[in-house]
């Protein structure tokens, strides 16, 4: 599906050679923490605020096997349902490994269909309806890479018919939503890997380890940021082939279904900035940057509460804000996580975690260490790290970890409940955002209050 958004391609940093590992999730431990983290998956949040029934999508759809145990040796035989900008790309990533062949593309957007196929080396068949594609029995694996508002359908009808699932982020469309995506993946026994790639990237992993010796000391204040300088969305959109308009608005209910025109086109190409289709920026770039932090400093698990502000100021064309600033409370710690589309100052992201004895700055570059106290003279002579790890995001190095857990069954280094986990810190500042006033996540991981 389309996402002309995007008007950056994967950074050429990200060229760091393979490394496979996994967290140490048993299936024990995440069920565990599916209890502790979903709750009873009671009433949420983004779907009471709506007047819209809590998901139960597939609850009555029985799970199929898988087709086969895939030896060390076999083709890993994949599918795409989405082949827009990210979508090709994981056509073009996964492609470029020996044991993997994409045999089927499904796009409801003929060009975006076409050029998959053409990614793929030309054979895959093409198709429209997802569906479609998942009664293909050859396929082992499905790749997710359609907008947020049909992940829940596409994962949960994937699993449902025995495939092993690579579902892009972010998760979920609502934390209801996303509740509903664990309880109908852990009916089955596939494979899922949610596409935060920093969960299979050495130098988080290493940073990780040395914050967990103490280097840091108490941790009182993280901070995330993401700055990039876009441009605005046009007035209309033209499209260059057939587009199932109907099948991309079919998750709305009846009354915020349009026609399809020229202007609304735009919302088909431009989705992310839609408040029916994605969580805007917030959910998009901060599910990386929010799992880092959960992941360092709280076990995985969502924070407290959240207060946002924030708004469309300048990019014409947005409904979800070009620019924001979330505060989330942790139990022992705080958040803030800063975007502005408008400014590209240090250009992308970087998370910072202050400790009373040391400091970690992440970014595209790696990971830095540096020792408190920093002199009043810093800016005439910066202090150096006393430890760096160099190397970014890799998204090839999450694939590999998917596909090795395709063939071992073991959880991959992302699994669905930290998926979930990371991005329902989101969703709550955006029902902060929508409340205008400070959201509150109820011990269920599920519920939002708005006190």
């Amino acid at each position: 599906m389309a996402d002309q958004s995007r008007h950056r391609t994967q950074s050429h940093r990200e060229t760091r050679k393979n490394r496979n590992d996994t967290t140490g999730w048993s299936r024990r431990k995440l069920l565990n923490a599916a209890a502790a983290g979903v709750g009873t998956l009671a009433l949420a949040g983004r779907a009471r605020a709506a007047g819209r029934k809590p998901s139960n999508y597939g609850q009555t759809l029985k799970a199929r096997p898988g087709r086969r145990t895939l030896g060390a040796n076999d083709k890993i035989l994949m599918g795409i349902i989405g082949s827009g900008g990210m979508g090709r790309h994981h056509i073009k990533s996964m492609s470029g490994r020996e044991d993997v062949e994409f045999v089927a593309v499904c796009d409801i957007y003929e060009a975006n269909r076409n050029k998959g196929i053409k990614d793929a080396g030309g054979k895959a068949k093409g198709l429209n309806e997802h569906e479609k594609l998942l009664e293909m029995n050859e396929i082992d694996g499905v790749v997710v890479a359609s907008p947020d508002h049909w992940h829940e359908r596409h994962l949960i009808d994937s699993v449902m018919a025995g495939k092993d699932v690579y579902c892009e982020k972010p998760m979920s469309w609502s934390i209801d939503q996303g509740a509903n995506m664990i309880s109908q993946v852990r009916r089955t026994d596939r494979i899922v890997q949610v596409g935060m790639q920093r969960r299979s990237t050495p130098a988080i992993m290493e940073a990780k380890a040395i914050i967990d010796s103490g280097f840091l000391g108490e941790v009182s204040l993280v901070r995330a940021h993401w700055y990039w300088n876009m441009g605005d969305l046009p007035e209309t959109l033209e499209l260059k082939g057939k587009l199932d308009w109907n099948r991309f608005q079919a998750p709305l209910p009846p009354e915020k279904r349009y026609p399809l025109t020229p202007r609304s086109a735009v919302k088909y190409g431009y989705w992310r900035y839609f408040w029916e289709y994605s969580g805007g920026n917030m959910t998009d770039q901060g599910t990386h940057l929010m799992d880092v932090i959960q992941w360092f400093m709280n076990d995985s698990r969502p924070p407290l509460a959240a207060q946002e502000h924030g708004a469309a100021y300048q990019i014409k064309g947005y409904e979800t804000p070009d620019t924001f600033c979330a505060i989330f409370e942790y139990p022992k710690f705080m958040a803030t996580w800063t975007l502005t589309y408008t400014n590209n100052w240090h250009d992308a992201w970087a998370i910072v975690l202050q400790g009373r004895k040391g400091t970690l700055e992440c970014d595209d570059r790696g990971a830095r260490f540096y020792k408190e106290r920093w002199p009043h003279n810093w800016e005439d002579k910066p202090p150096k790290p006393v430890h760096e790890i160099k190397g970014g995001p890799n998204v090839a190095l999450h694939e590999a970890n998917f596909f090795d857990c395709m063939r071992s069954r073991k959880e991959p280094n992302c699994p669905v409940e930290i998926g979930h986990q990371a991005i329902s810190a989101l969703h709550l500042a955006n029902a902060a955002h929508h409340a205008k006033r400070r959201a509150v996540l109820d011990p269920d991981g599920v519920t939002i209050r708005i006190p």
